[in-house]
């Protein structure tokens, strides 16, 4: 019997608002690397018929001059569109406990403000920075 192959497909797109103020950091190599947090609303009715909000909140990474465009654009409230890759971190506690989460590296990131700047400057790309990524861990 032959065995099926899965496709190596690691790929998520969002939209939603910044959480709080992201956090920009300017490393030694000069590359910029920023952080923050993306709340995904969700309405839907429940089993009675009434509406109900549901959010979910998910960490992101961007690096290089994504990193330092999002530093100057985002900011609290900004509503985004991003695509990317999810990454999980492991790391043992202080009890050793076995603890992780999962954070999407952006690929690509979307201003939806009415007043964002035209779409090329809106719209950004990452640049490939495996390098400072490994640097990180």
């Amino acid at each position: 019997m032959s065995q099926l192959r899965m496709p190596a497909i690691n790929q998520v797109a969002l939209s939603g608002r910044v959480v709080q103020d992201p956090e920009y950091r300017l490393l030694e190599s000069g590359n910029g690397r920023l952080s923050a947090r993306l709340a995904l609303n969700r309405s839907f009715r429940n089993r009675e018929g009434n509406w109900q909000e549901e959010a979910s909140f998910v960490n992101l990474i961007m690096w290089g001059r994504q990193a330092d465009f999002a530093a100057r654009r985002l900011h609290r409230g900004t509503p985004i569109f991003v695509s990317g890759r999810l990454r999980s971190h492991e790391w043992r506690d202080e009890e050793d406990n076995l603890r992780s989460f999962l954070e999407v590296q952006v690929r690509s990131l979307q201003l939806l403000e009415k007043n964002a700047e035209p779409a090329s400057e809106g719209a950004v790309e990452e640049e490939d920075e495996e390098t400072e990524e490994l640097a990180l861990d």
